[in-house]
């Protein structure tokens, strides 16, 4: 049966459930526990989200839409589960990583759509540009992953093409940690080809 791709990351988050089966729906409660436990050392994100189905990785994604921007641990959170090894196999994969990493920037932990006031509390260092741009930074890291995975088996062509437009996504991004570090991946791996 043909598959709707989910919607990208910065589709409505009241778009309905993608239809999917048992194995899936119990991946999305897995993930909801975790989530909700805040515990981001649980050793099911790295055993129970394996090769997932693709029916698994249109519930994963519809979930991202879902959650508010300021999730910021959350959305990251998905966004490594869908870019790991073999999860990352499809166009609606690829295409899912460059949508996050040149997602608008969020401006304040509190209200992604407002900088904060001065007076807010919200004092800007270094760790909050980071925690801001964090789904775009695991985006372009699990990017860089697959790179280096791929090395010159076959099919590594067609990685770097994916992984290349992910990092240029992310050079366009208005979050400054995250196109400063698409920029450098550019770079490096653009160096690496020789």
């Amino acid at each position: 049966a043909a598959r709707n791709p989910s919607p990208p990351a910065a589709a409505s988050g009241a778009a309905a459930q993608p239809p999917a089966g048992a194995d899936a729906r119990a991946k999305l409660e897995v993930l909801d526990a975790i989530l909700a436990s805040k515990n981001d050392n649980d050793p099911r994100l790295d055993s129970d989200f394996n090769d997932l189905s693709p029916d698994a990785k249109a519930l994963l994604r519809w979930k991202y839409a879902r959650l508010p921007p300021e999730e910021r641990n959350e959305r990251g959170t998905i966004v490594y589960l869908l870019g790991r090894g073999r999860n990352l196999s499809s166009p609606e994969d690829w295409a899912f990583l460059r949508s996050v990493a040149g997602e608008p920037a969020c401006l304040s932990l509190a209200d992604c759509s407002r900088r904060p006031r001065p007076g807010d509390g919200e004092d800007e260092d270094v760790g909050d540009a980071v925690t801001l741009a964090y789904p775009a930074l695991v985006a372009l890291k699990q990017a860089e992953g697959a790179l280096a995975r791929a090395g010159n088996a076959p099919g590594s062509a067609a990685v770097r093409r994916e992984a290349l437009s992910v990092f240029d996504a992310g050079a366009a991004s208005r979050a400054p940690a995250a196109a400063r570090l698409a920029l450098r991946l550019r770079r490096r791996w653009a160096a690496a080809r020789g």
